[in-house]
């Protein structure tokens, strides 16, 4: 069904998100005082990022990368979307701009622009007129909806505000744009005579927070993609696992169409694979796979990079382009009996799983893309690193168990990310109630040195957070 009203995700996230500090009645900061102390950023670029914004706290928001419809009534929208917090955003990026010359990023592939521009991203989509001066997302939530696009009606598919919408989705690599709203663009434009000529594709991502790509291959094998292929294609071709070729090619923006010419590393090959079906989970594909080298689930996930730890991400539907495919090793690669460097799960989360870390649209390795402000009401457990995108209270009945359960978190990453935490045989006993402790840390928050911060208590009585 294609619809372009708020969905219960938005309402999620403000519920989520609207504790987090620091703010005050017209303002936020663009993050916490103290938050990249001893990153090694220039004093005066670490100075701009603790800068005050004078918008309302609503508009931390944002930064989220999902779309981004009506934030409210018209009173609302015109208190989010005043010129006076346009201003502030366009003043406090110039001077991100101005003064991190010198460090322009606060790690390695995480840019620190990446702490406003989401916003600005976020602001610009929520904030887009019309020529009568009315909302255009107003106006897209009141299109009935239809199952898909060529059902809309002429008036409403060419109409300025659903086409400057996605438009400007695309201007942006923070925004949600994806291939479906791409495949939705091309259309508009193809009926409507409209666009300007440019491309419609997503653009790639602005944050790489994995790194540089080597340039070595390690099977030594390379494939250079063709027209007409897809990861699966090549996945079944080349007998390997289309999971495991678009998590070691960041480059792959698109499985279901690659960019034709890009030259990809090609895994390991496998003697078996199989192609995964709708109905299908980890243990009923290692039960039948028995005879060709399977003899648990976990095995699955140790032979295909992009399984989370729970192998839980196991199906790809074909129609969504930002996936990995279908096509899994049920035989180890390279005839190993197990993938170098991998250390198999339990089940439980005990273990450090292969995650999607390594091409764009991947989650469920545990880590987070974008670090926010600690929450209110409590105290960050001792060590624990304030560069996190989600944060957990302890409560009294809490396990740590029942606080990652669900998430795709290793253990290994949790007590890494807080380290008062020691070890998982006694991880619940060494909970504090009230603590923060950070449920998906930033990737690399551990290649850099520790902020002063960890121990930051914080004052309001709010106790929101990712996970309650």
């Amino acid at each position: 069904m294609l619809s372009y009203s708020r969905g219960h995700a938005m309402v999620v996230l403000i519920v989520l998100l609207s504790s987090f500090a620091p703010f005050v009645a017209g303002q936020f900061q663009v993050a916490p005082t103290g938050a990249f102390a001893g990153l090694g950023l220039a004093a005066t670029c670490e100075s701009v990022l603790y800068q005050s914004i004078n918008c309302h706290a609503y508009v931390l928001n944002l930064g989220q990368k999902v779309y981004h419809g009506s934030p409210g009534n018209k009173t609302f929208t015109d208190t989010i979307c005043s010129p006076t917090c346009w201003t502030s955003l366009q003043t406090a990026r110039r001077r991100i701009v101005g003064a991190c010359t010198q460090t322009p990023d606060l790690f390695p592939g995480y840019p620190v622009l990446a702490m406003i521009d989401p916003v600005v991203s976020g602001w610009n989509e929520t904030c887009l007129k019309d020529s009568d001066g009315g909302y255009c997302n107003a106006k897209i939530e009141t299109f009935p909806e239809v199952e898909k696009i060529e059902d809309m009606p002429q008036a409403q598919l060419c109409s300025f505000c659903l086409g400057a919408k996605l438009q400007l989705m695309q201007s942006s690599p923070y925004s949600a744009y994806d291939q479906l709203h791409a495949e939705r663009l091309e259309y508009i434009n193809k009926r409507c005579g409209a666009g300007t000529g440019g491309s419609t594709s997503p653009l790639p991502p602005a944050i790489h927070p994995n790194g540089t790509t080597p340039d070595t291959c390690v099977s030594g094998n390379k494939y250079t993609v063709k027209n007409g292929d897809t990861c699966n294609s090549i996945a079944q071709t080349n007998a390997v696992s289309s999971s495991t070729l678009y998590y070691i090619n960041p480059e792959l923006l698109n499985c279901s169409a690659p960019d034709v010419g890009l030259q990809l590393c090609l895994p390991d090959k496998c003697e078996t694979t199989y192609t995964v079906k709708e109905a299908d989970d980890c243990v009923t594909i290692a039960i039948r796979a028995e005879g060709s080298a399977a003899s648990s689930w976990q095995d699955l996930v140790a032979w295909n990079a992009g399984l989370d730890d729970r192998c839980s991400n196991i199906w790809s539907p074909s129609s969504s382009p930002r996936y990995w495919g279908n096509v899994i090793c049920i035989s180890a690669p390279g005839g190993l009996p197990s993938t170098p460097g991998t250390e198999p799960s339990n089940g439980n989360g005990n273990g450090t799983g292969n995650g999607n870390n390594g091409g764009p649209g991947g989650s469920g390795d545990g880590y987070a893309d974008f670090p926010v402000p600690v929450p209110t009401g409590g105290t960050i457990a001792q060590g624990t690193t304030t560069l996190c995108g989600a944060w957990v209270q302890a409560r009294s009945d809490s396990t740590c168990s029942s606080l990652i359960v669900g998430t795709a978190v290793p253990i290994s990453l949790w007590l890494l990310a807080n380290p008062s935490l020691r070890e998982s045989v006694n991880c619940s006993k060494r909970l504090r109630v009230g603590s923060w402790y950070c449920l998906h840390p930033v990737r690399g928050f551990d290649t850099v040195p520790s902020s002063t911060s960890t121990t930051l208590s914080v004052s309001s009585t709010s106790t929101s957070s990712a996970r309650p």
